[in-house]
């Protein structure tokens, strides 16, 4: 009897007497495809209406996508796939394996007889099965080896064609009498010959891209793409959870539970009630049904709420109440959704992408007091980890022979694929997505992270802030998404917008709705910009302000370089209350953390030192009477000051207050370009022409005038937004990532320490997801990452390795670094 054909690679340790069912093809194959389906019945409607495709498309979408779910692996049937998840991880494939599952569908005779009645949506169905691992295009290749056999005659090859046939309603299937074999040409030997096969197919595929220049056609095509890669990850990890038997889980179960989340009225309106009562001084109770005695909106939030267009553009500085402006325009689509009747409704909150970590965006709930319950996932499964096949499966930057990537660079790729398949999944439950612009926008450069979060973002409103932060390649993803899903309602909000940008938004969206920003607080003198000599220079100032009982905000480009001005602050100021803040801590000990960062800046007449990297820029809403800052680019500057006489108000003006520049040498501007350094230069020395106390829309007008001026290309952008792509010249047949902005990458881990207690208070159980939440804290990745045992899924530091510095009895400590050596 021959061995089981495996989809998935699992640990003869863990399983000795066979392997587990997520790891069979037949199984995995069903489970895809019942994840197709469930898909196409949660937010197939959604889907359609956010792309603005007819509801009538309905049935062939699902019938597609259930086709492509069944299509994708039955290329695992080969030799040379078959080794590697059995003992050979670093064998090359001659092909990978769903290149020949498109060999098989597309070109087979006795397949492609069978599949006639499919034949309206067998080509799109194939290009989705083709690209869902994102590495099909003219350029695929193959490696040097032997021919590889198909192993067709195989019993659970026929067991798969059995179970597609039944469920899409086939006529009987072909039987295949015995293998056959693919070589590279068929002067190796083989039964077919790959070479010719892979140009076959292209040429075909080329020949049928003339039938797709209608927009409307592609956005088809990227759906069933973008939503086959997601039932496939969902696939892999709800069945990894429940390890054994399928009669353990229910995909349908698990999709229409975690995609039926609603972020209601009542939720939002308690959101923005419990920031009111936040800055509320006055000795009432807090009651979070109602709004402080006094308190009322700004016309410009309500405003902003009252938009009547999908698109809004609310232009506003620091301080002026975006947010809430935010929640409450939210709220206003929430009310329209529910009478609509829609299935799901949640909100994604977009924040710019750094160069640094993405660890703050956690932060931001914190700040915005965004109750736990909204931000984090209330699945049924806590999905920890995914079934896997071999690291170079899922490396993107993976190529071929001399060109694959070494061992550890590709272990590390996998680890960061696992990662980004995980927490997108925790996204299709959760009400409120505080995340990065790349979460929603990376979906036009095909970005692993975003296809997963595809299916909670068609179900979603979406709010991208900052977008005066976003480069030109991000601001062309912005308009070709906001081209493409017209049925999204999106709240964009920027301190100003450069005229060529705002004239491309209004040709992709001339609904587009613009609320201007309060005038009176937009122009009031707040700042001083002064250019330190060095940051040791800095010192008396501090001084001086700490003594007359000032707030004073450092922020550093660095954790060390933070953690270095934390020590001396604590040397210098022994009587003051002196913090750092940055990602490096367990979020139990960040949440501490932030909280006495708040206290202590809103105590009037005590003097406070907070020391801070890149979070203080989006995640503290606090007021400071002195900044001193590294150089940073123009953006990251603009959110610093927002920072700094954060209180003033028409009413009470003050006086503006000092920001202490300190320079940074080129070789240490990382994590920003020595071009972004030297721009932000330029932008201070136009400041510094005006040579008076500087307002927000000064800063927002100075960049405006630095920002280029030419004409977007949206030709362009729309080429480099692969997702959607443009006929001849990329997406459609052709699957490939395409370029977006990375985050610096950290990764997720647990102390040793707290896993140990948690064994001793509980046994061997696997942690909650609460504890979970509590206790991870985000490190530097390192190769070592790699071998580190894991409990839920997450990497266990050893304490030889990741030394915690902080102290549960005063609440001090600079968190998690790596152990010098």
């Amino acid at each position: 009897m021959r061995s089981p054909l495996l989809a998935k690679s699992y640990d003869r340790k863990d399983f000795k007497h066979g392997p587990p069912d997520f790891a069979l093809l037949t199984q995995h194959s069903r489970d895809v495809a019942a994840a197709c389906r469930a898909l196409a019945d949660a937010i197939g409607p959604a889907a359609l209406e956010a792309a603005a495709l007819d509801a009538g498309e309905l049935e062939r979408f699902a019938t597609t996508l259930r086709l492509c779910g069944w299509m994708q692996d039955v290329g695992k049937a080969n030799s040379d796939f078959q080794a590697m998840v059995h003992d050979q991880p670093q064998i090359e494939q001659l092909v990978r394996h769903e290149t020949i599952s498109g060999f098989l569908v597309w070109l087979d005779p006795a397949i492609r007889r069978w599949l006639a009645p499919m034949e309206e949506v067998l080509m799109v169905a194939t290009w989705g099965a083709l690209g869902h691992h994102r590495k099909f295009d003219e350029q695929v290749g193959m490696n040097q080896g032997a021919a590889l056999t198909v192993h067709a005659a195989h019993e659970d090859f026929a067991t798969l064609l059995r179970d597609m046939a039944a469920d899409l309603g086939l006529p009987a299937p072909p039987r295949f009498e015995r293998d056959f074999t693919i070589g590279r040409s068929k002067r190796d030997g083989a039964d077919r010959a790959a070479g010719p096969m892979r140009q076959q197919m292209v040429d075909d595929f080329r020949d049928a891209e003339a039938d797709f220049e209608d927009e409307r056609r592609r956005r088809f095509v990227a759906l069933v793409k973008g939503l086959g890669i997601a039932a496939d990850v969902a696939a892999s990890a709800v069945a990894r959870r429940h390890v054994m038997a399928a009669r353990y889980y229910s995909l349908p179960e698990f999709i229409a539970h975690s995609l039926s989340t609603r972020l209601t009225r009542s939720d939002l309106t308690g959101l923005v009630h419990r920031w009111a009562w936040s800055t509320y001084d006055g000795r009432a109770p807090v009651d979070l049904s109602q709004l402080p005695p006094g308190f009322g909106y700004r016309p410009f939030q309500e405003h902003v709420a009252a938009s009547p267009s999908l698109v809004t553009l609310a232009e506003a500085g620091c301080g002026s109440g975006k947010s809430v402006a935010a929640y409450l325009w939210a709220r206003e689509w929430c009310a329209r959704r529910e009478i609509a009747g829609a299935a799901g409704f949640r909100l994604f909150f977009c924040l710019p992408t750094t160069g640094t970590t993405t660890e703050h965006f956690k932060d931001y709930a914190l700040e915005a007091d965004v109750p736990a319950e909204l931000v984090h996932s209330r699945a049924s499964v806590d999905l920890h980890t995914l079934a896997t096949t071999a690291e170079q499966e899922e490396d993107e930057d993976a190529g071929h022979g001399a060109d694959r990537l070494n061992g550890a660079e590709s272990a590390k790729n996998a680890l960061r694929a696992e990662r980004d398949k995980i927490e997108a999944l925790a996204l299709w439950d959760a009400r409120i997505a505080v995340t990065t612009a790349d979460t929603v926008l990376g979906l036009m450069a095909n970005a692993r992270r975003a296809l997963c979060a595809l299916p909670a973002i068609v179900q979603s409103t979406i709010v991208f802030d900052e977008i005066h932060a976003f480069d030109d390649h991000l601001f062309g993803h912005l308009l070709v998404f906001l081209k493409n899903f017209p049925g999204i309602p999106v709240l964009l909000m920027t301190a100003s917008l450069p005229e060529a940008r705002r004239r491309a938004l209004a040709e992709v969206r001339p609904d587009v709705h613009v609320v201007p920003g309060p005038a009176d607080l937009e122009t009031l003198p707040r700042y001083c910009l002064v250019e330190a000599e060095s940051s040791t220079a800095c010192w008396p100032e501090i001084d001086a302000c700490l003594r007359g009982g000032g707030k004073v905000l450092w922020v550093r480009n660095r954790v060390e370089w933070a953690n270095a001005v934390y020590r001396e602050a604590i040397a210098r100021f022994p009587e003051v209350g002196v913090d750092v803040y940055h990602s490096r801590l367990r979020y139990r000990d960040r949440s501490r953390r932030h909280r006495r960062v708040i206290d202590r800046f809103k105590r009037a007449g005590t003097p406070a030192f907070l020391v801070a990297t890149q979070v203080a820029e989006m995640s503290l809403d606090l007021s400071a009477d002195l900044l001193v800052t590294d150089e940073a680019p123009v953006p990251a500057l603009i959110q610093r000051l927002g920072r700094l006489n954060r209180r003033a108000t028409p009413t009470s003006p003050g006086s503006p207050k000092r920001a202490l520049i300190v320079p940074v040498a080129v070789k240490e501007a990382l994590p920003y370009s020595a071009e972004e350094i030297e721009a932000s230069r330029v932008w201070r020395s136009n400041l510094a022409q005006l040579g008076r106390a500087l307002h927000q829309r000064d800063l927002s007008e100075q960049f405006a005038s630095l920002a280029s001026a030419h004409a977007i290309d949206y030709a362009a952008a729309e080429e480099a937004a692969v997702f959607l792509g443009v006929p001849e010249r990329s997406g459609l047949w052709r699957t490939r990532p395409g370029s977006t902005r990375g985050a610096g990458y950290t990764v997720t881990v647990l102390l040793a320490r707290d896993v140990a207690a948690h064994r001793r208070d509980h046994g061997d159980s696997v942690p909650a997801a609460e504890w979970l939440r509590e206790h991870e804290v985000a490190i530097p990745i390192k190769q070592a990452v790699l071998g580190w045992a894991r409990v839920a899924g997450l990497p266990v530091a050893p304490e030889d390795a990741v030394v915690y510095d902080y102290d549960e009895s005063t609440g001090e400590g600079t968190g998690a670094r790596w152990r010098e050596s």
